[in-house]
């Protein structure tokens, strides 16, 4: 990313931002243990039984951008990988800013291994998703790994790269789960990272506890635009 973008701003994993959320409202309990440092949770997984006893559950990771002088957090990335308990299909959804390219699609990589391509299936306000499904190889490859880097194009045709880490990973998609209350509350699997952390964005500096009305990038029109790596698509659920 530019280093404009990334200036007076501070990387936060979702579950760092989610502790900073709660830890002012525990009141007594907070203030005596004030000075003890927040552990960093990365790879956050929370699931939902439903009343056929159909367990859902999903294992999040965001990259969140914080200002604290100008009180903004902002989205960077983030991954979503979702398991039923009555299937043995996962689904991967990766977010990136919006007002990308959508024909060239999202390649992702795990360290310097093989390269994939996901096609963009929806744009939200502030990101479009890329959908793919994975198997028992993949999650193999993403424990071993030490970070998935995400590669697209801008709406002006600039490759950007986001590198999001794997630490924590394996102890997340391992562990049990933190159980939700079924039916659930509104947005409470939430559908995206942005959604759970709340950000704002510098324009509006409002939380935004829901998702938006979806709607489409347009492509820039431009021939300056630099070709990723070719790369074999994944199949994505219809």
């Amino acid at each position: 990313m530019h280093s404009k973008l990334l200036k007076n701003f501070k990387f936060l994993s979702i579950g760092t931002l989610l502790a900073a959320t709660l830890l002012p409202n525990m009141g007594v309990a907070a203030e005596k243990t004030k000075a003890a440092p927040v552990k960093e949770t990365h790879w956050l997984k929370k699931c939902i039984t439903n009343e056929a006893s159909i367990r859902t559950c999903f294992v999040t990771e965001a990259i969140i951008l914080e200002n604290k002088a100008k009180k903004i957090k902002i989205q960077l990335a983030s991954i979503r990988i979702k398991s039923v308990s009555n299937s043995k299909r996962m689904h991967m959804y990766i977010q990136v800013p919006n007002k990308v390219l959508l024909q060239s699609g999202l390649r992702y990589q795990v360290d310097k291994g093989k390269i994939s391509v996901a096609p963009f299936s929806i744009c939200y306000d502030q990101a479009c998703e890329a959908e793919v499904i994975i198997s028992d190889a993949n999650i193999k490859e993403l424990k071993k790994g030490q970070i998935i880097n995400l590669h697209f194009l801008k709406y002006d045709g600039k490759p950007v790269t986001i590198s999001v880490p794997l630490i924590g990973f394996t102890a997340g998609i391992n562990s049990k789960g933190e159980e939700l209350k079924y039916p659930p509350a509104a947005a409470a699997v939430a559908p995206s990272a942005i959604d759970t952390a709340k950000e704002v964005t510098p324009e509006t500096v409002k939380s935004d506890d829901t998702k938006n009305e979806s709607k489409t990038t347009e492509p820039n029109k431009a021939d300056t635009a630099k070709p990723l790596p070719d790369a074999k698509p994944l199949p994505v659920k219809k």
